[in-house]
């Protein structure tokens, strides 16, 4: 595939040469590349080797540029920091909603260019979600200096002590800390798009539904802190993660007996030193919660 085609940027709305952007930062898959003592595979496809994270042509190198600094901002003071298990205490300032907000806008672009064919698709939703992309790329773009009602929350998915109303037999830890996914939902009168970067799950509210409780996870617009620990959440996201722990029990049943069997030499050629990746963590952790 060419690394560049001519087209309209999404953001600037010029039209030039257009990157092939990720929609989720290429620092995160790398580092699950850099700490998988296998291949990286896509839930849907299993039996297929990932040779990268989902990417589009998108944004011309200007504006991929702009989004790039705040990507790297992010990754030194935030995730690399959360997964060397460094931190409990993250300072930010107007970086990080930056960060969040073209993140998340990614994402409600390309997703709202499949909505408006679904005529199922609740047309309130669909209006809010059109508005929401409206202001999160005029904020992008520098044309204000707000970003409405929109709400923007972070909650760290750290070692799972406990779980309730979760299937434990379906490796909760594994399926949070060892994947990537990012993509924008609506439940009743609640919608948002969400994002796990690996254990660091952030979400963008569009509308909330009053049932909604984010205890320690907002981030506020301009300079604050936020804490990796007292944080709860009751609400439709939970969901999410019960989805993503279902889409890695079909995964696992879908796979090949060749592939199976790959996965497993690997493995044993590994040996004790499995122990050196994170993953030995996570599957110690479920194999208790079981």
């Amino acid at each position: 595939m060419a690394k560049t085609q001519i087209g309209q940027c999404a953001l600037c709305r010029q039209n030039k040469e257009l990157q092939l952007s990720h929609i989720v930062p290429n620092f995160v898959g790398r580092c699950l590349k850099n700490t998988s003592p296998g291949s990286i595979r896509v839930t849907n496809e299993p039996n297929k080797v990932a040779q990268d994270i989902e990417k589009h042509f998108m944004l011309c190198h200007d504006c991929e540029e702009l989004f790039s600094i705040r990507e790297r901002w992010f990754a030194n003071y935030f995730f690399n920091p959360y997964q060397d298990r460094n931190e409990t205490i993250y300072d930010y300032n107007e970086n990080l909603t930056y960060f969040i907000i073209s993140l998340s806008w990614r994402s409600l672009y390309l997703d709202l260019a499949e909505y408006v064919m679904d005529t199922d698709f609740d047309q309130d939703i669909l209006m809010t979600l059109f508005r929401a992309e409206e202001i999160m790329h005029d904020y992008l773009m520098r044309k204000r200096a707000d970003i409405g009602s929109i709400e923007n929350h972070i909650f760290f998915l750290d070692r799972i002590q406990s779980i309730s109303k979760l299937n434990a037999s379906k490796s909760p830890s594994v399926a949070m800390h060892r994947s990537i996914s990012s993509y924008t939902v609506y439940n009743g009168e609640t919608s948002f798009t969400i994002s796990n970067l690996m254990g660091i799950l952030i979400v963008t509210f569009y509308s909330m539904d009053s049932k909604e409780q984010w205890i320690n996870t907002k981030i506020h617009l301009g300079i604050g802190s936020i804490e990796a620990r007292n944080q709860n959440i009751t609400g439709v996201v939970g969901q999410e993660i019960q989805h993503w722990m279902n889409q890695l029990e079909e995964a696992k049943n879908n796979l090949s007996p060749t592939q199976k069997k790959k996965i497993e030499e690997k493995f044993e050629n590994i040996g004790d030193e499995i122990k050196n990746y994170p993953i030995y963590q996570d599957f110690e952790d479920d194999k208790n919660l079981c």
